[in-house]
């Protein structure tokens, strides 16, 4: 029966197609409006917070555990003449200093770049009563600043991954930590060349269309940030920093090389920096003005005051303490010894990569400037005798790091075979052997100095058959784990786990160190802002070590007295900043004072003045001097009285 019929059956009606289309549309088109109200995290955001804590939490321990190691109450004291109205030219101070070698040395880093000094100033301006602590603060700023650079750094060009990684590396090693427990320069330069090559890396991934961002992630924006960090470099650690400008000129060479055609051959120098072919030549316009349009006017100020010659011996850093002589393999070792080998697996596998890979990938980039980073840093801390030693075992830090986290991501992706376990676990084993036995480096010496004793020999003797031991076990373990691959993981997790923990606890051994004159001085700087409160002193007077009286200590000699190198000058500069100090030569000129409310101390004596001194010049001991350094009188309550 047909469906128009009056027989009151109906047939269905079919779908139309265009309906059904057009329903699919609008509800396509009103999902796409709805967004969740918070978006999913990133992974690297995820990531991001547990670098925070890696930068801060062991710093922030070092931080507490800081110590007063010279140079840098120098440092702090320069940052207090910043306080003091002298904020270009902070060596006018050293006016006030009467011990020579005390008044050389504050000259010495008083000619060196002023950014330290200004940054010490602003954290005394934080604290009511200048705590020590401030001069601190921004080596530990920088430091955990330049951890979290290292990740960036490492995010750039391999991932999240390994950027924590390196972040982890770095951030607990001894090196670092130690730096952070010292006002020294060297922090503050790591972080300001670190953002620098940073700002070229991103620089390069713009230009080369592989970051895709508006706004500062032109290449012209990030030249222009390279260039202020450069600047803050030059105003850090001096020209030291411009070997940055090295690293991005042999950088720039091996991309240049890549990208010219077979038929040209190897590109000329003019080639690198041309303006048609190169936008990087723009860059490094960009970046060297700003760099020293930064950094400029504070070095000729100095050269019209002061002339070449003694800003030039502000560069030096061997002028306050004579380093001992190491050579490059040495050093290494000391500043990483377990992650030495990997980084050595991966620079040689970046190498590698660099001669093959014709495509220029982010890989290869990222791994051929790390090589640049790590080879430059090395040749001048092998060759530069008298460069600021500190900043460039930093300096080599970073990408030695960079270089082993990415051979642990190797072997982790297995991408790098297993059984470079071979070498590496017996490298590795030698390399934390030789940091931790100071005998069986003074052993390896004595051999290669030709000249070795029988207790020597039997030390070298076990820590070969350890070595042999070691690669022994790792090629039997490879062997009979060649089928299985759920133990060759295991085995791989194991070995990368003890590097981490070597590091890890290396770190922690550092960051426990305290020195004991620093308790001393922080106890006696307690001890005066207490006495202080109670009456204000008027007069402050030291009497240095060299120059005690005979019935303070006859037993000691003047070279047997410790000297505090400016430790003192300094903490009672941040207790007493309206006071200035008195260094006085004799007990005579002692007794010479005016009867006003003093404080007395005396430096490097076991024994103090006598009691009959004591009486006739109405003093107290406020300060015994508990470890044989210092001991601190004050005038009594009942001369007080008197007057």
């Amino acid at each position: 029966m047909e469906a128009g019929s009056g027989s009151g059956i109906r047939r269905p009606l079919a779908p139309r197609v265009g309906a059904a289309a057009s329903s699919t549309q609008l509800v396509t088109r009103f999902a796409r409006v709805e967004k969740p109200l918070i978006r999913p995290a990133p992974p690297s955001a995820m990531v991001f917070p547990l670098v925070v804590l890696v930068a801060v939490l062991p710093g922030l321990v070092a931080l507490n555990l800081w110590d007063l190691t010279p140079p840098g109450p120098l440092w702090g004291l320069r940052g207090l003449a910043v306080l003091d109205g002298h904020i270009i030219d902070q060596t006018p101070a050293a006016e006030a200093i009467r011990p020579v070698q005390e008044r050389t040395a504050y000259r010495l880093v008083a000619f060196r770049p002023p950014l330290p000094a200004w940054l010490i100033s602003l954290g005394f301006l934080s604290s009511s009563e200048r705590d020590p602590l401030c001069a601190v603060i921004p080596s530990y700023l920088a430091g955990a600043a330049a951890v979290i650079l290292v990740h960036f750094q490492g995010r750039l060009w391999r991932g999240t991954g390994l950027g924590l990684t390196a972040a982890l590396l770095v951030g607990f090693n001894q090196d670092l930590l130690l730096r952070i427990q010292e006002a020294t320069p060297d922090t503050l330069a790591l972080c300001a060349a670190s953002a620098a090559l940073y700002c070229y890396g991103r620089h390069e991934r713009a230009s080369l269309g592989l970051a895709g961002e508006k706004g500062w992630s032109t290449p012209l924006g990030w030249a222009m940030l390279g260039g202020l960090s450069l600047g803050l470099a030059l105003l850090a650690i001096g020209s030291a920093a411009l070997l940055v400008l090295l690293v991005i000129a042999f950088h720039q060479y091996y991309l240049a090389s890549c990208r010219t055609e077979p038929h040209t051959g190897t590109p000329s120098f003019r080639s690198w920096f041309s303006l048609r072919d190169r936008p990087m030549a723009i860059a490094a316009i960009v970046v060297i003005s700003l760099a020293f349009a930064v950094s400029a006017p504070w070095f000729i100020t100095m050269v019209v005051r002061h002339g070449w010659e003694p800003v030039s011996r502000g560069f030096s850093p061997h002028g306050l303490m004579a380093r001992e002589p190491k050579s490059l393999l040495r050093r290494l070792i000391e500043l990483a010894p377990a992650i030495l080998p990997l980084a050595f697996l991966g620079g040689w596998r970046s190498i590698r990569a660099a001669v093959i890979d014709e495509t220029g990938s982010r890989e290869t980039i990222g791994g051929s400037l790390w090589v640049a980073w790590f080879s430059v840093a090395a040749l001048a801390l092998s060759f530069w005798s008298q460069g600021p030693t500190g900043f460039l075992e930093l300096f080599t830090l970073s990408p030695l790091c960079l270089l082993a986290a990415s051979a642990v991501a190797d072997l982790v992706n297995r991408r790098a075979p297993v059984r470079s376990l071979i070498a590496l676990v017996p490298a590795s084993t030698a390399t934390v052997a030789w940091w931790s036995s100071a005998e069986l480096s003074h052993a390896v010496e004595d051999v290669a100095g030709g000249h070795i004793d029988a207790r020597a020999a039997l030390g070298l003797h076990l820590a070969f058959d350890l070595i042999l031991a070691s690669i022994f076990i790792v090629w039997a373990l490879n062997r009979l784990t060649r089928r299985h691959d759920r133990y060759q993981r295991l085995i791989l997790a194991a070995y990368l786990l003890a590097v981490v923990a070597i590091t890890i606890a290396d770190g922690c051994r550092e960051i426990v160190f305290r020195h004991s004159e620093t308790n001393e001085l922080l106890a006696l700087r307690s001890m005066i802002l207490r006495r202080d409160r109670e009456s204000p002193f008027a007069l402050v007077a030291v009497l240095s070590p060299s120059n005690l009286p005979d019935d303070a200590d006859p037993d000691a000699t003047p070279g047997q007295r410790p000297s505090l190198g400016g430790r003192l000058r300094f903490v009672l500069k941040t207790a007493l900043p309206r006071l200035p100090q008195r260094d006085l030569e004799s007990i005579e000129e002692l007794e010479s004072l005016p009867e006003v409310e003093r404080l007395v101390i005396l430096v490097g004596a076991e024994r103090g003045l006598s009691s009959v001194t004591l009486a006739r010049m109405g003093l107290e001991s406020i300060h015994p001097g508990r470890s044989g350094t210092l001991e601190a009188y004050a005038t009594t309550r009942e001369r007080r009285r008197r007057r």
